[in-house]
């Protein structure tokens, strides 16, 4: 269960991350730095942050299909920011910093998901 504890608690820094990062960008007016692509990602990036924190909350309470999408959410997720990350003009010099370590944070999620065993159901 600390397994589960400290995959709660990265998913959480990557949720709060996020809203930081588009609380930033609502007060930043630099064109360059917070282009409409930034938004858009950074909005899929929240949307994907929501979920994910209700996965981690279902596998907490035990559920195995909740796990398998912890799994699957964990590996995908940090390929597809790494592909980000390098695609260039994609995303602003920043957000795909951005990117690479939230591709890292979801992979130490992804290796903590993959050593849970959850306890046999009746």
């Amino acid at each position: 269960m600390e397994r589960i504890g400290t995959i709660r608690g990265l998913v959480l820094l990557y949720l709060v991350a996020t809203v930081a990062t588009l609380v930033v960008m609502g007060v930043q007016h630099d064109a360059a730095t917070v282009t409409q692509e930034a938004w858009v990602h950074g909005v899929i990036v929240l949307v994907f942050a929501v979920v994910l924190t209700g996965v981690a909350a279902r596998v907490a309470a035990g559920s195995r299909a909740a796990l398998v999408r912890l799994r699957v959410i964990g590996v995908v997720v940090p390929v597809v920011s790494i592909v980000l990350a390098v695609l260039p003009g994609v995303l602003p010099g920043w957000m795909r910093v951005e990117q690479a370590v939230y591709g890292a944070l979801l992979a130490i999620v992804a290796v903590l998901a993959f050593g849970v065993t959850l306890p046999e159901t009746a």
